[in-house]
Formats: structure tokens, sequence, C-alpha cells
């Protein structure tokens, strides 16, 4: 078919895909795929020069089509926090472009969280249990290498020194203390505006299983009433399965 031009919008149930065909095989190649759900994929295949990042032939790993084909693509899905953290509490966010995967935490503690005693979990007021914000795995976040926090609202209620610790432990409840915790970021009392970043490899890279969580650094047994945290980790994709 020639080209064509709508004046109006075009419309598809199934999706649209922008493709190549081989001369030599009659194959079809996708290189941009508009899902029906809104997904936006954008794919180069390469085996050899500038667009190689993967070996030819691995296969498409289970969140990420991109890991498949070395693209850049918006819609990998994050592993889910625990249930002692409310759902209105937090949204995390995972995109690959290139060889790095990005993973965005975004906590608002007013959401139904409260601190406890010194140095214990924030989750959900009550001692619930499961109360990680993250579970990072090689396969959907990559090989950590760098950690970023900032503090967007200050928090207010619940106890202000907020730090963040990894434990191979993911049961670990609001008010108690963290199973072999590793402090990550020891912050102090957070202000507005505060930010900063750590090396996340020489911790995060070798544990087999990464739950992290948020504790207090001082007692304050009381509910957040405000407080706006962001955190980053940054993660390297070197093959299809990211590690």
């Amino acid at each position: 078919m020639a080209t064509t031009t709508f004046n109006g919008a075009v419309r598809s149930e199934n999706g649209f895909k922008t493709i190549s065909k081989s001369s030599t095989l009659g194959t079809f190649t996708d290189h941009i795929v508009a899902t029906s759900g809104g997904v936006l994929e954008v794919q180069k295949v390469a085996t050899s020069g500038v667009n190689n990042i993967v070996a030819a032939g691995t296969s498409t790993g289970a969140n990420n089509a991109s890991l498949g084909t070395a693209a850049t693509i918006f819609n990998i899905t994050p592993n889910a926090h625990g249930s002692g953290i409310a759902d209105a509490a937090i949204n995390t966010f995972v995109t690959k472009i290139g060889g790095d995967i990005t993973t965005t935490i975004l906590v608002d503690l007013h959401g139904g969280l409260a601190s406890g005693g010194a140095d214990d979990v924030i989750g959900t007021d009550g001692g619930t249990a499961n109360a990680y914000i993250a579970e990072l795995t090689t396969a959907v976040n990559g090989i950590p290498y760098l950690i970023e926090f900032a503090c967007l609202e200050v928090p207010t209620g619940g106890d202000p020194d907020i730090n963040l610790v990894c434990s191979a432990t993911g049961t670990d409840a609001e008010n108690a203390a963290v199973t072999s915790g590793t402090v990550l970021l020891n912050n102090g009392d957070l202000t507005l505006g505060f930010y900063v970043e750590a090396d996340g490899g020489a911790t995060l890279a070798a544990l087999t299983k990464k739950f992290l969580y948020l504790t207090c650094g001082d007692a304050t047994d009381a509910a957040y009433t405000a407080g706006k945290l962001v955190i980053k980790i940054h993660g390297a994709a070197f093959d299809f399965n990211n590690g």
C-alpha cells in the first residue's frame, strides 16, 4: 500500500506497529509498537555495530521486551512493595533506556505510614508485617550502582529522621527492627530540599535478595501527617537478564 494521509484520528483496537520486511526471507520485524494498553515500545534489533547491546539470539525477558532487542522501552513492571506499606503511600516506576535501568520510588508518608521505636521500620501503623518499600531483583532493576534520596516535603507527625536500610528478609514489620539490615543511607532529620546519593554497588549488588526499608532514627511512635520522599536506584543491564 502506498503512502496514505489521514485527516482525522487513526484508531485501532489491537495497537499499531512500524515494521520492516526482509527482502530475502519475507519475514517481518517490529520496530515501533503501540499496544492497545497504551504502551509505546521502540525496538532496535542489531547483532553488531553501534546498536548492539545484547548478544544475538538472546530471548526476551518476562517484564521487558527490550531485553531481547537492545531497545528503549517504558513498560517494565516493578516488583511489588510489601503489604505493610499502604498503596496510597507509594508509587514505583521502572524505566530502561539503553543499558541503564532507573527505579523511582515516590513515598507519601501521609498516606497511612507511621514511625515507632528508634531504628525501627516505618510502615502501616499497628505493627503490620512485610513493610518493605521495594524488592530489587537483577531481572527487573538491573545491577544497582547508585542510590539517590531526596525530601520534597518535610516529614511531620512521625519521626523526621528517616534512613534507608536493605535486608535479605522481606517480612519485617512496622515498629520492629530490620533483620540483619545494612544501612544504605543514614540521613538524620530531613529538611526541605535534602538530597544525598551513595554508591550502591558494594552493598546492594552483593545481595541475592534486596528488600528496602525506611527506618526512623529516633523513637517517635506516631502517624505521619506530612512528608514526601523520592528514592532512585540506578542499575545496569548487561544482557537479556539485566545481569
